[in-house]
This record gives C-alpha cells, structure tokens and sequence, in this order.
C-alpha cells in the first residue's frame, strides 16, 4: 500500500506542476486560467501530506528514490499536455534515472 501512496504522491506533485504550467502559459491576456493555477496548487500542497504517510511506512533511502520517478511522469505529462518536444538526449538521461530508480527500490 506504501507503494501506492508514493505513486500517488508523485502523480499529485507531476500533475500539480503541470497544471500551474498550463496556467501560466496562457498568460495575462486570458486571465492566467487560475482554476489551472489552484487546482495545480492544491495538488502540490498535498502531495507531502501523502510523503509523510509513506515515510512512516519505509525508510527515507527508499522514499526519496522513489521521486524519481516523477522525472518519468513529468517527461510523459509534458509531452501530451503542453505539447513540449522531447530530446534525444533527455530521453536517454531518462532511461538512466528510472534504471536507476527500479535498481535503488529493490
């Protein structure tokens, strides 16, 4: 279940940014979109509510690695949401960061 409350809290925080992004990107011109803005910003404040459930359950080494894999969701979210173009050179560091992620939580 741990487990579960970490991939959650790591779609809140990933979701969250890319909300506020979206929100921001819109710019003055269209209000700033601020239920994007809040809605993003309620996720990211309770994103930690969910970390320290999780620490309670394992040890800090393992849920701090875990956050890595945000790197993943951020990458994938900004591709389908905003429309951002990824690099080859990013998608490599990607690969390296979530072996490394799936090595370190074993």
């Amino acid at each position: 279940m741990t487990v579960i409350y970490m991939l959650i809290m790591c779609l809140f925080t990933s979701t969250g940014q890319v909300l506020v992004k979206k929100g921001i990107n819109m710019g003055p011109k269209h209000g700033y979109k601020e239920i994007f803005i809040i809605s993003g910003g309620l996720l990211i404040v309770a994103a930690p509510i969910l970390y320290l459930k999780v620490l309670r359950e394992i040890g800090l080494s393992n849920a701090y690695g875990l956050n890595g894999l945000s790197y993943l969701i951020i990458y994938i979210m900004g591709m389908v949401f905003l429309k951002e173009k990824g690099s080859i050179y990013q998608t490599v560091g990607l690969i390296f960061i979530t072996t490394g992620v799936l090595i370190w939580s074993i």
